[in-house]
């Protein structure tokens, strides 16, 4: 009788905490608190400040740059240092001018480089081995050589080049806004460049009667499995497309930021001239579609007009005060989104740097931050995400 009951009490306590765990899963975003916890690391035998570019499919190997000297190192999963070259510079196989974003593996045997005029292909060691380069003459509103958004789906590449109809229309404007197409599509075997993904009909950025600030639409990609992924910078949304068909988005997800900063258009045929308070607005830097059918995103939150005037007339008086300032309004971190709510800001351990390359929720690789840390190597810190 006696076994019965402590019987009994063991499995009323193994549901009791299955249910406990059940709950703590189901739990809204909104509810949860969620932090970024470090549980390995890469550590690299270099001095010097270097950022993870990518991971191989496998997982066996990285890619990992010097932003400073444009130095790539490829390493095995160990740290250990296979090849490490540099090709930014004038003549045969080096991409002049400077890269867009960062480097990525192509395949197994190939990195690729977005440089300003093309894409330039490379072996592991260093031997280029293609390039690719529009008919037109490339241009940008943003470049933020830490943004991901190349993006490969069977033998193309996708990426928001611009500057296609510039000639035409120049690089902003009402009629720019009707006619663009985002995002150019390389096929890799013609070597043949496509427009594809015009503003979608819901994007208040489809329009021919206001013109948007050109840096505010500049525009990031995300994917997954046959799906691709555009949001763009001053709009709080996410628009999802099928590979087989990117002339219109399939899903639509908008963002319930708590405060999003977005700009006001003119009536004027060209927005014109800008100041710098016009860039301190609500920004998507970048996204991540998860394997649990979520997105996480780098956002910042912006100024308003009477915030920037406020916090850099402080800011000529006492630096330190002003930054402080703007770093208490301006929101700026990760957030989880579900397509429904979003997470507060996600917290991270100092030692985390502001870039990183997302796998899955279980591992996402920080570069280290270099203020807090001064060492003879270079550590990349995986992580994956906990709710407290």
């Amino acid at each position: 009788m006696r076994y019965q009951l402590s019987l009994s009490i063991l499995i009323l306590l193994f549901i009791f905490a299955c249910s406990s765990k059940k709950e703590e899963t189901q739990k809204p975003l909104t509810e949860q608190q969620l932090r970024f916890e470090i549980y390995d690391s890469l550590v690299v035998d270099y001095l010097g400040n270097l950022y993870l570019a990518d991971i191989s499919e496998d997982g066996k190997t990285f890619l990992l740059i010097d932003q400073q000297t444009d130095t790539l190192f490829v390493t095995d999963s160990q740290g250990t240092i296979i090849y490490k070259f540099s090709k930014k510079g004038e003549g045969p196989g080096m991409y002049p001018q400077g890269r867009l974003g960062p480097p990525r593996f192509l395949n197994d045997e190939e990195i690729i480089i977005p440089s300003w005029k093309g894409f330039h292909l490379y072996f592991l060691p260093g031997d280029a081995t293609r390039s690719f380069f529009p008919e037109f003459n490339p241009t940008t509103s943003l470049v933020n050589q830490y943004d991901n958004s190349l993006v490969t789906y069977q033998e193309k590449i996708y990426y928001p080049l611009e500057g296609r109809i510039a000639n035409e229309l120049g690089i902003d404007g009402r009629e720019f806004q009707t006619k663009t197409k985002r995002v150019e599509a390389l096929d890799l075997s013609s070597g043949k460049f496509t427009p594809v993904i015009p503003f979608p009909k819901t994007s208040k950025f489809s329009t021919g009667e206001k013109s948007f600030l050109n840096v505010n639409y500049k525009t990031t990609l995300a994917s997954k499995d046959d799906s691709l992924y555009v949001a763009f910078r001053n709009e709080p949304v996410i628009y999802g497309y099928h590979f087989s068909q990117l002339d219109s988005p399939t899903t639509r997800y908008t963002i319930p930021f708590e405060e999003f900063i977005q700009k006001e258009p003119k009536d004027a045929e060209k927005f014109g001239a800008y100041e710098a308070r016009d860039l301190y607005v609500g920004a998507i830097n970048s996204f991540d579609r998860t394997e649990k059918n979520r997105f996480l995103i780098k956002y910042s939150r912006g100024l308003t007009d009477e915030e920037y005037q406020e916090i850099f007339a402080l800011i000529e008086k006492d630096q330190d005060a002003g930054f402080e300032k703007m770093r208490q309004i301006n929101t700026n971190g990760s957030i989880l989104f579900d397509g429904k709510s979003v997470s507060s800001l996600i917290k991270k351990p100092k030692s985390l740097g502001f870039t990183y390359e997302f796998i899955s929720e279980d591992e996402i690789w920080f570069s280290a931050n270099f203020e807090e840390t001064e060492n003879d190597y270079s550590v990349i810190y995986k992580t994956r995400l906990v709710s407290n």
